[in-house]
């Protein structure tokens, strides 16, 4: 009779096991890259009837480290959603609240590809824009009246940075490339084009120099080719 009653015992917390195994989250890869290396990975758990739900989703660079990690709570965002450059540093992280009406999450945290906070010294920050996929692309630090904006590329990389005065640039603006180049420097006024304005090509080289006054194009601007010679100029005063 104890040795039945031992077995029966073993058989309930065996399915016990089982049951509780058939509702803990795993892994399922959606889609892969060409050489057969994860991409976009679901943490899943099933439900009754054999369905699966989404608890979580994960994003792969090619060289294998994580480009997100995101959660999700009745298929809605839950806890901490992080983004990393393809270094496998952090570059950003924000808290999302069970039912929380803000959908875009709260407490967020910026990283350059060092590990250090793009701002570490500040009185405040907001988040001005997000993409569709609630990821921030442009944030702005403020220390006291002056607010400094940073906007990013799709690869986590800065687009641009620079002063905002009442809503408009102020000061000098650098633009960058995804790959880290720099794009264009300008300077602003009011916000509008007032100072020194160099374009670059994506590896460096100069498309052309030139400088503004109150918005209008002035003084002479020099133009280069792809190798970065001179090749022709303009006098925007005459």
């Amino acid at each position: 009779m104890k040795k039945t009653i031992i077995s029966n015992l073993l058989a309930i917390g065996a399915f016990a096991v089982m049951a509780i195994s058939c509702h803990r989250p795993y892994d399922t890869v959606f889609s892969t890259y060409p050489d057969g290396s994860k991409k976009l990975v679901f943490t899943v758990v099933d439900g009754k009837g054999g369905e699966m739900t989404r608890v979580g989703e994960k994003l792969y660079y090619e060289n294998g480290n994580i480009m997100y990690e995101k959660h999700f709570k009745d298929d809605k965002p839950t806890g901490q959603w992080c983004y990393r450059y393809d270094n496998g540093q952090l570059h950003a992280s924000g808290t999302f609240l069970s039912g929380d009406s803000n959908d875009h999450g709260t407490a967020w945290v910026f990283y350059d590809r060092d590990g250090k906070e793009f701002v570490e010294d500040y009185d405040s920050m907001r988040v001005l824009q997000y993409a569709a996929d609630r990821r921030p692309v442009s944030v702005s630090y403020y220390v006291g009246k002056t607010e400094t904006r940073y906007q990013f590329n799709d690869n986590y990389t800065i687009n641009a940075h620079g002063v905002v005065v009442d809503g408009k640039k102020d000061g000098p603006w650098l633009f960058f490339y995804a790959n880290g180049q720099t794009m264009l420097e300008a300077r602003y006024t009011d916000g509008v084009e007032n100072g020194a304005y160099v374009s670059y090509r994506e590896n460096g080289v100069p498309y052309f120099r030139g400088f503004y006054i109150n918005g209008q194009r002035a003084n002479i601007w020099e133009f280069y080719d792809e190798h970065g010679n001179l090749v022709g100029t303009k006098d925007f005063d005459k």
